[in-house]
């Protein structure tokens, strides 16, 4: 891990712990004392909450917001593969599990808990202090 300097839309700079081949696209605004693990992505226009943490191997959509204190990507595996997709909002406090997928659109509530290898459809909405069993669908594909 490497700390950089990164300049936010809005032109605020803060400094960012970042791992090997980490792709931060144009205009994302990322919070204080948030870490981004290798092989992750970061699309355009997306918001990374302070004190986030983004796992390695996650690939973070187009317009996405991630509260602060979210976990993206949590697990002991050494891939996360976590995809989260166009437009979706992650809340505050959240916690994604490893090889989870979060569709376009979705809506995460504060304080849910993702479990591992979870599928989150286009355009559901998961609750508020939501525990979601791994392995679970939530909507239908």
């Amino acid at each position: 891990m490497k700390t950089i300097t990164h300049t936010n839309p809005n032109g605020e700079t803060v400094q960012v712990s970042v791992g090997k081949n980490v792709t931060i696209g144009k205009n994302v605004t990322i919070g204080e004392n948030v870490t981004i693990c290798e092989n992750a992505t970061i699309g355009e226009n997306a918001t990374i909450g302070e004190g986030s943490h983004v796992r390695r191997e996650v690939t973070i959509g187009e317009n996405v917001t991630i509260g602060q204190d979210a976990t993206i990507g949590e697990g002991s595996h050494v891939r996360r593969e976590v995809t989260i997709g166009e437009n979706a909002t992650i809340g505050k406090n959240v916690t994604i599990g490893s090889y989870s997928t979060v569709g376009k659109n979705a809506i995460i509530g504060e304080n849910a808990n993702i479990g591992e290898n979870s599928y989150i459809v286009r355009d559901a909405i998961v609750g508020q202090d939501a525990t979601i069993a791994p392995g679970s669908i939530v909507g239908s594909k």
